[in-house]
């Protein structure tokens, strides 16, 4: 029983770890800019303009209309992939706690599962901030917003989670 404590600790931040991607994943807000006329919100898949002088009128555009290039597609997939991989590890966790009690497998995929999902939001965090730090999409100073923030969170947790993993694999 003690080793299965472990196990539910990891669970548990696996979970979370998942929850904050799709927060971080279906927000619009991984950075924002604002000028005296214009506030501009930034996301994976949309952005949104709102300016103060048309009575604070908010548009929210798809984000092609922007970024025409394939690293916002990459930085899409990653995200995803991460998103799979820690609702993977979820699963199998799920079924090494209640249902496969004896297998060692499924134990090894939530491990391995988890640690992928954080290399792919790890990827997708490194490349966006590579890209937007070019200055190639937006040229106004911009600060990284609570998506981007939540989405660096989600992969710290997977990490914790997958580390806890390893030591009920270990005791």
């Amino acid at each position: 029983m003690e080793g299965s404590k472990f196990l539910i600790v990891g669970l548990v931040l696996a979970i979370c770890a998942f929850i904050f991607q799709v927060i971080g994943l279906a927000s619009p807000y991984w950075i924002v800019t604002e000028t005296p006329f214009l506030k501009m919100n930034f996301g994976l898949w949309e952005y949104c303009l709102q300016s103060p002088i048309l009575s604070h009128t908010t548009i929210c555009r798809d984000v092609k209309a922007i970024i025409t290039e394939d690293w916002k597609d990459a930085v899409r997939a990653m995200s995803i992939l991460g998103m799979i991989a820690l609702l993977i590890s979820v699963v199998m966790t799920t079924l090494k706690l209640f249902a496969m009690k004896e297998s060692k497998i499924p134990q090894f995929v939530a491990i391995s599962t988890v640690f992928a999902g954080a290399v792919f939001i790890l990827i997708a965090i490194a490349v966006f901030a590579a890209k937007m730090n070019e200055g190639s999409v937006i040229i106004t100073p911009f600060d990284y917003h609570f998506a981007f923030a939540f989405c660096i969170i989600a992969m710290l947790t997977a990490i914790a989670s997958g580390c806890i993993m390893i030591v009920n694999v270990v005791k």
